[in-house]
Order: C-alpha cells, then sequence, then structure tokens
C-alpha cells in the first residue's frame, strides 16, 4: 500500500520495519523497507506454512508438546496431517491466549472460561514462542521475495524496528511483557528493546482507513469520527478529531480511549456453552468433539448469520437424524433467536461504549468507522447501522479486507506521527507524604499511617497526589511534573530514588489511596509502574540542615516529570542547581 498523501523516504539509508499485530484469534504482520528517494510502501506478508490459499492471516494459536515445545503454529494448526500426529501425540492445542494478559480492571464478561495453557506453559512463553515463528516467517518471506533478500535480512534486521499492536486497554505491564517476549524470540537483541514500539489497534486502525481511501470522504479538516475495532477478543472505541488532512493527516483524540473484552470470541464462547447444554449426555459430550462443532460454528453459522435469519445449522459429527436434539443429517439447528442470544453481550458492551464515547466527546462526531472480524458479521453491523440511525450516525465500514487494518496501520503509525495529542484514560498521581493538619478529619482517623521527619514536622502517608486528571489532554511532547522533597541523612550513601505511579480509574480520586490500618488499595487504584532515579547530583547540591536531635540532614527537593501523551510513560527528574534547571534520567519498571 503505498499512498501518494506520503512523502519520499529522507533517511539516507535503508530501514526495515515490521509491524506485527498478534490478535486474539488471528495474526497479521505487514513491512516497509524504507529506501532513500521513494514513497514508503507497505507489504503483508502472505505465505505461512501449511496454508492452503495466500492470506494476510494466520491463527494466533499453537500446538505444544508434554514437554511444552511448541510443534506446530499459525496454519499448520488447521491443516488436517498436523491434526492427527497432533492427536496420536498428545499434543495440546493452545488458543485465545493473548486475553490472559489483560490487566486486572478488565473483567471477562459473562465470567466464561478461557481455554487452558498446556501444562507447566506460560502465557509469556506462548507469546515468545508465537513471535519467534513470525521471525523465522517474515525471513523466509524477505529472502525469497526478493532478488537479494537474503543480504537485506542479514544487513537490515539487526536495527529493524518492531511495532507491537496493543488493545487499548493494555497499559506498560502488558507492554513489557511483550517487550521482553519479543527480545526472547530474537526479534531485537537484549539491547535493543528501544526498538520495540507500541501503538493501539484503534489508533492504527484509523490511519489504515484514511491510507485505504475508502473514508476520503470523512476526513475534512475539524471533523469528528469513532474508531470502533472489533476484534476477536477485545473491542476497542475512541473518538477523533481531524486537525488537518493535507499535506499529511493529524489527528487527535476527542474522547479517551475504551477498551472491552466482548469481541468475537465471546460469542463464540456464549455458543459453545449452549453447544454443551444441548448435547450433554450425548455421544457429542466429549472435549474433542465439541472443539469440532465449535470450529464449524466459527467457519460458518456465525460469519453467515444476518437479521431476520430464522435459522441456522452447524455441523456435527455424521450424518444422524435425531429429532430429539434438533439433529437433521448431521446438521444441529439453531433458531434465529438462540443465535441472536450468543451475539447479546457483546452487542450490548459495544453500544454501551460507543454512547460514551459520545457522551465524552460531546456528541460532536456524527461517523462511526467499523473494523475488525467481528464487524464483518452481518448480525452485527446490521444491528450497529440501526443503533446508528437511532441517533443519526453514519455507521460504516472501510471496503477491502480489514484484517490487515492494524498491521498496515502499525506501519503509518511509526512512520507518519499522525496523532498529536491523547485523552486520559484515568487520574495518574504518587502516593506521598503530606504533613500532618490536626484540623483534617481525615489525617485524624485512627489507624492512619503518621511518621517524624527528619525537619521534625509530623507527616501522614498514602495521600493522593493527582498528576494528570482522567479525562485531561495529554500532548505528545507535553511532560507533567510533580514537585517532591525527600529528607536524607547527610550521611547516607543510597542516593537512588524510587517511587510508584498509580492509576485512578473511578470518576472523583479520594484523599488517600489506601483505607486505615490496610495495606491494600482502595478499589479503583491500580499500580502502574514504578520510577526509578538516581538524585547523586541533586543531593550533593542541597543545603546541609540540623535537626533539633542534632543529626545532619539534607532536603532534597526535585521534580518527577511524566510524559504520558506516547504509547508508552516515560519519566526523568528535574532540579535546579544554581538557577539552572537540571534532568537526570529516570527508568520505568513493572512488576
Amino acid at each position: 500500500m503505498a499512498d501518494n498523501r506520503r512523502a519520499p523516504y529522507t533517511g539516507r539509508s535503508r530501514k526495515l520495519i515490521l509491524s506485527i499485530d498478534v490478535g486474539t484469534t488471528f495474526t497479521a504482520t505487514s513491512y516497509c523497507l524504507l529506501q532513500p528517494g521513494n514513497v514508503p510502501k507497505f507489504e503483508e506478508i502472505l505465505r505461512w506454512p501449511k496454508q492452503a490459499t495466500a492470506d494476510a492471516k494466520v491463527p494466533s494459536v499453537l500446538y505444544y508438546d508434554e514437554s511444552g515445545v511448541a510443534r506446530a503454529f499459525g496454519a499448520e494448526t488447521e491443516d488436517e496431517d498436523t491434526i492427527l500426529e497432533a492427536e496420536e501425540k498428545e499434543w495440546v492445542k493452545t488458543e485465545w491466549w493473548k486475553l490472559r494478559m489483560r490487566p486486572g480492571h478488565l473483567p471477562i464478561i459473562r465470567d466464561l472460561e478461557l481455554p487452558p495453557l498446556p501444562p507447566n506453559v506460560s502465557v509469556d512463553q506462548v507469546f515468545t514462542d508465537h513471535l519467534g515463528y513470525i521471525k523465522e516467517q517474515v525471513k523466509a518471506y524477505i529472502t525469497t521475495t526478493y532478488g537479494s533478500g537474503g543480504n537485506i535480512w542479514d544487513v537490515l534486521s539487526p536495527t529493524m524496528y518492531v511495532i507491537l499492536t496493543t488493545p487499548n486497554g493494555w497499559e506498560g505491564a502488558q507492554q513489557n511483557r511483550m517487550r521482553q517476549a519479543a527480545i526472547a524470540a530474537g526479534l531485537v537483541d537484549q539491547d535493543g528493546g528501544r526498538r520495540v514500539k507500541f501503538v493501539t489497534e484503534a489508533e492504527a486502525a484509523v490511519l489504515y482507513a484514511a491510507d485505504s481511501g475508502s473514508v476520503g470522504d470523512w476526513l475534512v479538516d475539524d471533523g469528528h469520527l469513532i474508531l470502533c475495532d472489533c476484534g476477536g477478543g477485545t473491542v476497542d472505541i475512541t473518538g477523533y478529531k481531524i486537525n488537518s488532512v493535507r499535506p499529511t493527516l493529524k489527528l487527535e483524540e476527542a474522547s479517551a480511549s475504551r477498551c472491552y473484552l466482548a469481541g468475537a470470541v465471546f460469542v463464540t464462547l456464549a455458543a459453545k456453552a449452549f453447544f454443551e447444554n444441548r448435547l450433554r449426555g450425548t455421544e457429542w459430550d466429549n472435549e474433542d468433539r465439541m472443539q469440532r462443532i465449535v470450529y464449524h460454528f466459527d467457519r460458518n453459522a456465525k460469519k453467515k448469520f444476518a437479521e431476520g435469519d430464522t435459522v441456522a445449522y452447524v455441523q456435527v459429527d455424521g450424518h444422524r437424524t435425531l429429532p430429539d436434539l434438533g439433529i437433521t443429517r448431521g446438521r444441529l439447528k439453531i433458531t434465529g433467536a438462540e443465535m441472536e442470544s450468543f451475539f447479546k453481550d457483546s452487542l450490548e458492551k459495544i453500544t454501551e461504549g460507543l454512547e460514551i464515547a459520545f457522551e465524552n466527546g460531546g456528541r460532536l462526531a456524527d461517523k462511526v468507522i467499523l473494523v475488525g472480524g467481528l464487524a464483518s458479521s452481518p448480525y452485527m453491523y446490521s444491528k450497529l447501522v440501526a443503533w446508528g440511525n437511532q441517533f443519526g450516525i453514519s455507521v460504516s465500514r472501510p471496503d477491502g479486507p480489514t484484517v490487515k487494518a492494524v498491521a498496515n496501520g502499525a506501519l503509518a503509525w511509526h512512520l507518519d506521527s499522525s496523532v498529536g495529542s491523547r485523552i486520559a484514560k484515568c487520574h495518574y498521581g504518587l502516593s506521598i507524604g503530606a504533613p500532618f493538619d490536626q484540623a483534617d478529619p481525615q489525617h485524624c482517623e485512627d489507624g492512619r499511617r503518621r511518621v517524624q521527619g527528619l525537619d521534625g514536622r509530623w507527616y501522614i502517608y498514602d495521600v493522593w497526589a493527582c498528576i494528570v486528571k482522567k479525562n485531561e489532554r495529554l500532548e505528545a511532547a507535553k511532560e507533567f511534573r510533580r514537585p517532591f522533597h525527600s529528607l536524607r541523612q547527610a550521611d547516607v550513601t543510597n542516593k537512588d530514588y524510587s517511587l510508584t505511579v498509580y492509576a485512578y480509574r473511578r470518576v472523583t480520586a479520594p484523599t488517600f489511596l489506601k483505607f486505615p490500618r490496610r495495606e491494600n488499595l482502595l478499589p479503583g487504584f491500580d499500580s502502574i509502574c514504578t520510577v526509578k532515579g538516581d538524585l547523586t547530583r541533586c543531593f550533593e547540591s542541597a543545603d546541609l540542615e540540623t535537626a533539633l536531635s542534632g543529626i545532619q540532614y539534607k532536603r532534597v527537593t526535585f521534580d518527577v516529570c511524566l510524559n504520558l501523551g506516547e504509547t508508552e510513560i516515560t519519566a526523568r527528574l528535574r532540579w535546579m542547581e544554581d538557577d539552572v534547571e537540571v534532568y537526570g534520567p529516570a527508568t520505568v519498571a513493572y512488576d
């Protein structure tokens, strides 16, 4: 996909950019070989082992043997010979594993259970094995597609950038696990972790929609639209304001991005629960046969069902007719109402999310762009169009295969920097020690943690200090600062400083992060990351003070500076030396 809106690459040397969209059910991969003077062109990986016909996507599915070694990947897992070998050798199939990385604040709808992981195999290992497989297939594709492909890969892959997509709800902890998996898979070396970048699937999808030309008439200066990515596991919804279309597309978030665990697999899980109940106690009441029934549902009935259909059929083994079970010649009959019930929870979550996006954006948007596999369902699409008609909102799907939307859009995100600002999804802040206030009833609550500082004053701890408020605009280059001071004895040897950044996801944050006498956080609070920095220079420049006890100490005063406007949190520490601003690097770490 070459776009004449995109200028020729001005770099002096060739570069390789790889994007990988690991979805809950399918994975797509694209790359861009940047060559000086040429307009960047996006290429999809279209050849995968055991694939019957060329396709840009492969299943996010693996088989593991009893030793925990991955034996089959992607399209191989749908190959009949591989399936037979897996059954003979008792390999374990793993799918939908991506959802096991979800943050704790994203609950599973209906409390449906995900397929189990193989024994003694972690989700991080599955992610690593899957990325390792992707890497080998990209290498094979490039080396066989270009006349000098082997040289291209050998020269450029050691410095390539890898763009990984994430649902809107994934945060720094999930990004860190994905980065470690990319390193372990050999996509980048241990020192190349910063060349792994992250973009949300919704942001990549809206950039793909713009590049595709299919929503060109919707892209007008000062226009507003909402992108709804209905994927396999997650549904991501974000509102955008269009700041400019030419010469380059420039967007900003108009409403905070939202993420729901309500994608296509939850329609499948609801259907599976129905099949298990209908066929309980029959010859189909075992895991192998049930998996095949669900597979046929996924590939046929689920994809074809449309509003108004009164019946659908799912293939079961054999050609028997059992009227009591609704089976005719090996096909299980499902009524239209039963089919609709499978979509019900996901549809409710999607329309709820769309309405919240419009409310938070002040109902400025009048257009919804749908992408993702679930959006291609005739039933789901018609229901969302009908929902839009109620509110006078246009709902559209870009033409062409949307499976590559996110992978290609991730490349566009990396090259164009189109999104200039985002909206804070929650409150961000820190836990501090504040001067004790005898007149404040909350400070005087029994069980609050009070400590006397080296300066003789009393401080109360676990106080919430907000840095960024929920729904605040986050400019890409803007830093948010919070002044701090730390009292350290003059003879202290460790000058490092660390603090935890917290998120509060509800509307109005309380005064304290914890209940009295309790160590656990109040509901709504989550630990996001730990910022660590070296304050040696700041400590050395601070004045020496003497406490009433005679102990000498220093009041180390500095700012914690956070950048939250990019897709990853970055931090640094700032202080003054002789009226000059000095910055010290800080690392952001995750549990």
